[in-house]
């Protein structure tokens, strides 16, 4: 299971915005904000919810139980390159599977 932390880094991070903006956004101090990044606390159910406002994101996706959207697995450009490699290394094999398919019958 993803924590938290690791799920409020990910999301602020992909909306480029520093600690320091979500501090001042949630009247906190930008170490609160890297305490809960780092596991140390977490935000109260307060926090939790304006930080899904901030993040377009809901309350499950921030406590890592959400699954992802599609769009959100699209949205990450190392998942296509990664599926484009994987496709890529797949067609080169199936031609080779096919030559030697053709030699053994």
């Amino acid at each position: 299971m993803v924590e938290i932390g690791e799920q409020l880094r990910y999301f602020r991070q992909k909306k480029k915005m520093s600690q320091k903006q979500i501090a001042e956004l949630l009247h906190v101090t930008p170490q609160t904000v890297s305490k809960w990044e780092l596991n140390k606390s977490a935000p109260d159910y307060d926090q939790l919810i304006i930080l899904s406002r901030i993040y377009s994101k809901s309350v499950d996706a921030l406590l890592g139980l959400g699954k992802p959207s599609l769009w959100d697995y699209l949205a990450d450009s190392q998942n296509i390159r990664d599926k484009v490699a994987f496709l890529g290394m797949r067609i080169s094999e199936g031609g080779e599977d096919h030559g030697e398919d053709s030699q053994d019958q």
